[in-house]
This record gives C-alpha cells, sequence and structure tokens, in this order.
C-alpha cells in the first residue's frame, strides 16, 4: 500500500480467509513464543488476534513496509523486585527510587499523573522495530531505512514548522524539541498511519528497557549498544522536564535520565509507539 493510501479494515466474520489464517498463526505463535522466553509464561491474545484479523494482512504489510510490527505488550508489573526469566537488564535504580518518591509523572486527560506502578499495560501496539544508530559525524547519524518519520521531518522542517538541523540531514530524527514532537510531529505522524493523535505516545522508559529484551530478533537488540538516546513518555516532576535514556556511555538499557523538555540533542531521538 502507497504511503497515504486509504487502509480499509477488514469487518470479523465467521469464515475466516485461509490465507489470512495462517497468516495470523503465524504473528500469533511468534508472540506466544516471545512471552514464554521472556516472562516464563503464556498470555491471552484473543484480543490481540482480533485486532490484527480485523485490520488485516493488508494493513500488517502496510505496517511492515513502513519499518512497524504489532505487538502485544501484556499486562505484567515491572518493578525493581520483579524477575522474568528475559528481563536480563533492569532500568537503574534511581528510576524506582524516583517513582516511590512521586516524581514521575504520566500526562493523562490533560493532566500529569504519578507513576505508581512500573509495568506493561495490555495494550496491542505499533512497535519501531529499528535500532537507533551510534553518535557520529558530529551529529549527522541516521536510523537505517527511515520511511516511517524521514520524509515527514524533512517536510516539516522545509515548511519551517520544525528548526533546520545544522549537523544533518533534515529528514533525521535527532535535534529535535520533545515539546515539538508532540505538538507537531505526533499528529503529522498520525494522519499518515490512518490513526488518532491520541494513540500515539512516546515509549515509556519500561517499554524502551525491555522491547529490545522481549523481542531480541528485532534490529532493536542493538539498543543498548548504541551512544544515543531517546526521549520518553514520562516527566519528572512538572511539564518542563522529561525523562530520556538508553544510551551506552551511560549504562545502555539500564540508563535513564532528565533533561528540559524544551531542549534537543544531537545524541538523543525519538520513537512514537501507536496503540491499535
Amino acid at each position: 500500500m502507497a504511503r497515504g493510501g486509504e487502509i480499509k479494515k477488514v469487518k470479523l466474520a465467521g469464515n475466516f480467509n485461509p490465507k489470512v489464517v495462517n497468516w495470523l498463526a503465524g504473528v500469533i505463535s511468534q508472540e506466544r513464543q516471545s512471552h514464554l522466553n521472556f516472562f516464563g509464561r503464556e498470555f491471552d491474545l484473543s484480543g490481540f488476534e482480533a485486532i490484527l484479523h480485523c485490520w488485516g494482512r493488508k494493513g500488517f504489510k502496510f505496517w511492515q513496509s513502513l519499518g512497524l510490527e504489532p505487538h502485544f505488550l501484556p499486562t505484567a508489573l515491572m518493578r525493581e523486585t520483579d524477575n522474568y526469566p528475559g528481563w536480563k537488564i533492569k532500568p537503574e535504580r534511581w528510576f524506582f527510587q524516583q517513582c516511590k518518591k512521586g516524581k514521575i509523572f504520566r500526562e493523562s486527560g490533560g493532566e500529569l499523573t504519578p507513576v505508581t506502578d512500573t509495568k506493561l499495560e495490555g495494550i496491542t501496539a505499533l512497535i519501531d522495530i529499528r535500532a537507533k544508530p551510534d553518535y557520529a559525524n558530529n551529529g549527522g547519524q541516521m536510523y537505517e531505512f527511515d520511511n516511517l518519520l524521514g520524509p515527514e521531518l524533512e517536510c516539516l522542517r522545509r515548511a519551517g514548522r520544525l528548526a533546520d538541523y545544522e549537523n544533518g540531514q533534515p529528514s533525521s530524527r535527532f535535534g529535535i524539541f520533545a515539546n515539538k514532537m508532540e505538538r507537531i510531529v505526533k499528529p503529522a505522524l498520525a494522519v499518515n498511519l490512518h490513526l488518532m493523535v491520541k494513540q500515539l505516545r512516546l515509549e515509556t522508559t519500561i517499554e524502551r528497557n525491555v522491547i529490545p529484551q522481549l523481542y531480541p530478533y528485532m534490529p532493536r537488540q542493538r539498543d543498548g549498544l548504541t551512544n544515543t538516546s531517546v526521549w520518553c513518555e514520562e516527566y519528572f516532576e512538572n511539564y518542563s522536564q522529561r525523562l530520556f535514556g538508553g544510551n551506552f556511555d551511560a549504562g545502555g538499557l539500564a540508563h535513564v535520565d532528565v533533561n528540559n523538555a524544551d531542549s534537543c540533542s544531537r545524541a538523543r531521538s525519538f520513537r512514537f509507539l501507536a496503540m491499535l
């Protein structure tokens, strides 16, 4: 399907197309095995399967063409004291301590709500499978094959809606203010993915940490080995500060830090997660 083309959802029916059934069976089987390897248990995937059947194989191939994969992130507590077979690297202790102190927040209904439990939320989501790149050329590094955000970022910069990036290409995910991502980039991406803006958000610190370990076959399994970072969904104390992490030089997948939400960096980028 061409970028910007229409996706028609397929209605659920009692008589499934055999090709669709075989395609879904493969996706469901892989998801079940990923859960078993990481959590040591299986989860109910009936809702995940129904959502994928609704979008159909055409929707799946469209997502694939943009470097996205649908996955089910099950409801699971991910506290410092929780242990799972595949959770080899946890976020650093500072993150859990700040949650306990009530200093980490998520936005909900236009207000900031404290993060009281660190967890996965039982959602079906489109995950950007690209690994973040190593820092290079004074900030000129690029995500590979970025036809998801690259063309959109270039258009927004050329239109003057995003500031020019002097250290790299106009299609780069680096050098963008966190607040600009929310106000400008997210709505543009929602249109291209045929989703509502509220279905898009940045990955949480836990999701950013867990995804490369839960799905080690993704290019993202290298995320903890590259010396750039990504913005995360959570705020620290108020709207003016936001969490980021993942830099190899500061701890890799365990790395969590905070910076001004109106700041940008040649070594910091972002990924959106789309909830279906």
